[in-house]
């Protein structure tokens, strides 16, 4: 989730390998509500479009935070991640926090993933973004709204029926879990004010 994050250092970790699930159909429509101490405060949507050598994947965050009728907090993060196999080969967000407005893009060149601010990371980094856990712990991750690198602890949980839940610790915080055809099933962390958030299927 783009929105609620601990604060991250600029190093990239070279992460265990967690994941060991052959690759399956993203489900093509993951939607939720966000909930923030028992209070709706928002949505998430996540769109997969297969494409003919991989998938478009589109997110959409929306946030409002209100206190006595009064909006204290609203935040929109639209990024789109185009993947050709299992390589990430353009990346775009565009994050509204508060009335101030943040761009990011990046496209495959060479053997790196190169930002449009000059910013290189390895050719195989993706998003940290919890709607596909075949990436998670499985490669290096950077922060979907600012492109840093991220350092990130991982552990992994199998529940009965094939699920899974991951749980991250350092430079993002959050426990997610799945279903065996890796679809997004619940999500939650603390936020930056110390509330907790998560996520319930809609």
């Amino acid at each position: 989730m783009p929105t609620l994050k601990t604060p991250r250092r600029a190093l990239l970790l070279a992460l265990p390998a967690l994941l060991a699930r052959p690759a399956l159909a993203m489900p093509a429509l993951q939607t939720f509500k966000v909930v923030r101490e028992g209070r709706e405060i928002g949505t998430h949507v996540v769109t997969v479009t297969p494409t003919a050598d991989g998938m478009v994947a589109r997110n959409e965050v929306a946030i409002q935070v209100r206190l006595m009728g009064i909006t204290v907090f609203r935040l929109t993060h639209s990024y789109e991640e185009t993947w050709r196999g299992d390589r990430l080969v353009a990346y775009a967000s565009r994050e509204d926090r508060n009335g101030t407005v943040k761009l990011l893009a990046a496209r495959q060149q060479g053997q790196a993933l190169v930002f449009d601010d000059g910013l290189r990371l390895p050719a195989d980094a993706a998003p940290l973004g919890w709607w596909d856990p075949r990436r998670l712990g499985t490669r290096p991750l950077f922060d979907s709204d600012s492109g840093a690198a991220l350092a990130v602890r991982w552990q992994r949980q199998a529940l009965a029926g094939g699920e899974v839940v991951l749980t991250a610790s350092g430079d993002a915080n959050g426990e997610a879990r799945y279903g065996a055809d890796d679809g997004w099933l619940a999500f939650r962390q603390t936020a930056e004010d110390g509330s907790a958030v998560e996520y319930r299927r809609a």
